[in-house]
């Protein structure tokens, strides 16, 4: 036909099948595997690369001196299209790359016109976990661009435990379901974190001590740390803070014995001293020098630095837990396990429990406290539901004992934390950690 485009190039990486007569005019079709060369024109970038595009000149000189060494692969648009309808805004030439789209940029810099490409319309179903994977194992995805792949995968209907799996050994070493769970929480901080994580001015293992704040402690946090502070001691001064307003302060408020309470500053001379007789207003308290920590302060300040790092571990490790899953057998067992074997705490370790399942969405029933929450649990006919509520009440306890102020870890606290090391990638950050695990001596030494 005149003005019809020539055919691509094609060079079949598979043996040709024989071919009947009758059947000669289907020979020629393009089938998975075969490498074609395509003009770059009819190419567009994968939808589900968030990949930011970075490092594209270095690239075309590399290309330049020594050549294009690995080719990309492409999906025909309308195969695309038939799996994933939802993108065909972002669909605009009659093939999708699949990889390799920092390499077709590179090319259009040279001023190529066509580049060697795989057809993988074979691979199209698992387009998104392959873009991750590609991306993960080149060491370029930035926090936040890792979690939303995991994020994509997870609203495809992965679990954490099949994004670990599938992901497998990365340019940083083994993704584990925790470290999946952890990089998803990265996308529900406030977006001035979020941006400084994005722009490099704040590391991850700092937006991660960030988690369990609300955001406007998630900004008062980042401007700490900016200020100079150690990401652990800014953590530990916002906790603290929280405790302090949380509890109630006694020399505030006066009972005027009818069950109202006033504030004592504002009503020191109305308040009485039992003989009708007014109180003198108390005298001022003499400023007292700030003394310096001790290293029993230290210590303190250590152990609730450490306890909030474990408590995130805890909460990663029961959200990214498939408690129907045998392959978890052993862990439940072990976390079951321990809290037999602990001091009860059933009422406190339930408690924290029940904020826990709320926190990451695997709050089965519709119960407004804890109480209530498992003595449904207990009598429903739900077994997956009572395993992970058995397991949310364990792990609390775990982290309870092991959160409780004591001269001494034993072997109970060193395994808690051994479980959250294996299972969530948690690492101890003090030096009073390290010390009650043997990591450090009590001198700071390795």
């Amino acid at each position: 036909m005149a003005g019809a485009l020539p055919r691509p190039k094609r060079n079949s990486t598979k043996s040709k099948p024989e071919v009947a007569p009758e059947e000669v005019l289907y020979t020629d079709t393009d089938r998975s595997g075969d490498t074609l060369d395509l003009e770059l024109s009819s190419l567009c970038p994968n939808p589900f690369n968030k990949r930011a595009k970075k490092g594209v000149p270095e690239l075309a000189a590399t290309i330049k001196e020594v050549g294009l060494l690995q080719n990309i692969a492409h999906i025909r648009a309308d195969v695309w299209l038939q799996t994933y309808p939802e993108t065909r805004d972002q669909i605009t030439a009659p093939n999708v790359i699949l990889f390799g789209e920092h390499r077709w940029l590179a090319c259009q810099e040279l001023g190529w016109e066509t580049i060697p490409s795989v057809l993988r319309d074979d691979k199209v179903e698992d387009a998104r976990l392959i873009t991750l994977i590609e991306n993960l194992r080149r060491a370029q995805l930035s926090p936040l661009e890792e979690a939303e792949h995991y994020q994509a995968l997870r609203e495809a209907g992965l679990s954490y435990e099949q994004i670990a799996e599938k992901v497998g050994e990365t340019a940083n070493g083994a993704v584990s379901k925790g470290t999946v769970w952890k990089r998803i929480k990265l996308l529900e901080l406030a977006p001035p974190v979020q941006e400084a994580l994005r722009d490099g001015t704040l590391k991850v293992s700092a937006a991660e001590k960030a988690q369990q704040m609300d955001h406007d402690d998630q900004e008062h946090y980042l401007g700490l740390v900016r200020g100079g502070a150690h990401p652990a001691e800014a953590q530990a001064q916002i906790l603290a803070r929280q405790r302090q307003n949380e509890a109630p302060d006694p020399e505030t408020t006066v009972s005027t014995g009818n069950g109202d309470a006033e504030s004592a500053a504002d009503n020191a001379e109305t308040v009485s001293t039992g003989n009708g007789t007014p109180a003198a207003p108390p005298a001022p308290r003499k400023s007292k020098q700030a003394k310096q920590p001790s290293p029993r302060d230290k210590d303190d300040t250590d152990r609730r630095t450490a306890a909030a790092a474990r408590e995130a571990s805890c909460r990663a490790l029961l959200g990214s837990t498939d408690v129907a899953d045998p392959a978890n057998s052993d862990l439940i067992l072990s976390v079951l396990t321990a809290a037999v074997l602990a001091p009860p705490q059933q009422s406190a370790a339930q408690q924290r429990a029940f904020a826990w399942l709320k926190e990451s969405g695997r709050h089965s029933l519709d119960a407004t406290d804890a109480p209530a929450y498992f003595a449904a649990i207990q009598d429903s006919d739900d077994e997956t539901a009572q395993r992970l509520a058995a397991f949310a009440a364990a792990l609390a306890a775990a982290e309870l004992r092991t959160a409780a102020r004591r001269q001494s870890w034993g072997s109970r606290e060193r395994n808690h934390v051994r479980v959250l090391q294996e299972h969530t990638d948690y690492e101890p950050q003090t030096e009073w950690e390290k010390a009650e695990l043997g990591l450090v001596d009590a001198g700071g030494s390795r």
